[in-house]
């Protein structure tokens, strides 16, 4: 019996490194090298470089989540690199080593409720999901934040000695994204559930809260001596434009897209159909990103979850993972409400999307011998997702040329129009433009302007001119409003534009036209 017990563990471990390794070649195999950060990732470079390089906290930085660049700066510190491109390779590779770890918790969650074998399914069903491949190459939160939530998850369903490292955990989580704060109270709500027999809980969970008070009380005053705000409770409470309370309770939403589908009149109350827009887009993504990979078995988990007798016997493990979930919703509504719809909000939701489909996996196993077709299902796995990163595959080169011509864009210029260019590496150029000498990205958003909300190209210059505007930049890929787009190919109809950089003529693939602003003859034109 322990001769067979041990080659089942011996089977297990080596499964799971096969996984993990499998993961982290197909990972690399798509690994962007040579292209730099940008959007969020370059203001978590810019921070964690910025400590490595003083040695503190640095200050007026607009980083609420500063939690993910905190824990990158010590591999900045002791990695000694000539060029910035190497340690934005670094930020990328830590993401992708912490998000194939994630399957280790994984496995101990799922084997909370499956078999060994179910339970290695469970893990390949999440690293090889092409967006959890896709985020991990970003050098963002999600894997992380996704890595400590399940661990909290694993250390809540063991024994009762782990629930107060459940606490720590989840306060971490809260420091790398502060949406993790929500999650206090549906862990808190089934704590009581979990112990109601036991007759010390309130000490029991008061040293459990305490916990999770005391590690993230530092953050926050780290927060508020160099940003002005605590980071947690100060986002929920706050006022300003885009805050929790503004958006709940203002009289108008700013910035609404022009294809908004409730339009109303300025002052009307949008509410409901902040709500209405939330909820829809959460319906349609959540069955978007069944795609490729879940297509099939978590629609399948539902099925037969609805259809066992015992599902409304569920204990307080089924019932914290139902929670969780609709926690987890809450700040993806919020920022659906807002017309943010990008998908890596739902990751956090991915550990329990994988249990749901391993049920459907394991109804299936009744009639199939799954250790058998172990092999063949992660392979099945691995086919599905790697065709789908083919699909949406990053053109290296594009990006790697969409960056050295921002690099021409900035230096001829002092301000230009922002969301024409394509990649987004204007910010990045800036930040690193004086490597090793790091910038903001505060500090250098002032050398783009937005050209949206404006009807035309004159009223956009005319009302950017005291901003500095001085130059246009246009390319051929369809980026940025009309106005600006008509430029490329009708460049002769505006007198006052005079073209300094054409891309093409110099050998590169990707298209950008760059002009000067001439006012004196837009003056006389007027």
């Amino acid at each position: 019996m322990d001769e067979q017990t041990g080659s089942s563990e011996k089977f297990i471990i080596f499964s799971i490194v096969c996984i993990i390794t499998t993961g982290i070649a197909i990972r690399f195999f798509y690994f962007p090298f040579g292209v730099p950060l940008s959007l969020d990732s370059i203001s978590y470079f810019s921070y964690a470089v910025d400590i490595a390089q003083t040695g503190k906290f640095p200050v007026n930085y607009d980083l609420v989540n500063n939690g993910w660049p905190t824990f990158l700066s010590p591999f900045f510190t002791f990695l000694k690199f000539d060029s910035f491109m190497e340690y934005m390779d670094t930020q990328r590779i830590v993401s992708l080593i912490i998000s194939c770890l994630t399957i280790i918790p994984l496995y101990f969650l799922s084997r909370k409720f499956f078999s060994k074998i179910l339970s290695l399914v469970a893990t390949a069903l999440f690293i090889f999901e092409p967006r959890v491949i896709s985020n991990s190459l970003y050098g963002i939160t999600e894997p992380l934040y996704v890595l400590l939530g399940t661990i909290s998850l694993v250390l809540f369903f063991s024994e009762k000695k782990w629930i107060y490292f459940s606490f720590l955990t989840l306060a971490l989580l809260s420091i790398i994204r502060y949406e993790g704060l929500l999650f206090i109270i549906p862990l808190s709500i089934m704590f009581f559930v979990k112990f109601r027999r036991e007759k010390k809980k309130i000490i029991k969970y008061i040293f459990c809260i305490s916990i999770f008070i005391l590690v993230i009380l530092p953050m926050a005053m780290i927060r508020s001596e160099t940003m002005g705000t605590d980071g947690f409770i100060s986002h929920y409470i706050a006022t300003d434009q885009g805050s929790v309370l503004t958006v709940i309770n203002q009289n108008v939403i700013q910035g609404l897209p022009d294809d908004d589908p409730f339009p109303g009149e300025e002052g009307k109350n949008r509410l409901l159909e902040f709500i209405l827009t939330g909820v829809s887009k959460i319906i349609t993504n959540l069955g978007f990103i069944q795609i490729p990979v879940y297509i099939f078995c978590v629609p399948l988990g539902i099925f037969f979850i609805l259809r066992n007798k015992k599902f409304k016997k569920m204990n307080y493990k089924h019932l914290t993972l139902i929670l969780i979930f609709i926690f987890g919703l809450l700040p993806i509504l919020y920022a659906h409400g807002r017309f943010i719809s990008d998908l890596r909000y739902y990751l956090i939701l991915y550990p329990i999307m994988i249990l749901i489909a391993t049920y459907g996996i394991e109804r299936l196993q009744i009639k199939i011998n799954l250790k058998k077709l172990l092999i063949p299902l992660v392979f099945g796995i691995i086919i599905l997702s790697v065709s789908f990163l083919e699909v949406e595959k990053m053109d290296i080169e594009l990006e790697r040329e969409a960056f050295e011509i921002t690099n021409k864009a900035i230096s001829m210029s002092s301000v230009i129009n922002g969301e024409s260019l394509h990649g987004n590496y204007i910010t990045t150029a800036e930040i690193v433009k004086d490597w090793p000498e790091i910038k903001q990205p505060i500090d250098v958003k002032q050398r783009k302007v937005s050209p949206t909300g404006f009807n035309n190209l004159i009223e956009f210059i005319d009302k950017n001119k005291e901003n500095g505007l001085d130059h246009l930049v246009v390319d051929n890929r369809g980026n940025g409003p009309n106005y600006i787009q008509e430029i490329f190919s009708n460049e002769e109809k505006y007198a006052y534009l005079e073209k300094v950089f054409d891309s093409r003529q110099i050998g590169y693939d990707y298209h950008v036209k760059i002009f000067r602003i001439n006012y004196e003859v837009l003056e006389d034109e007027n």
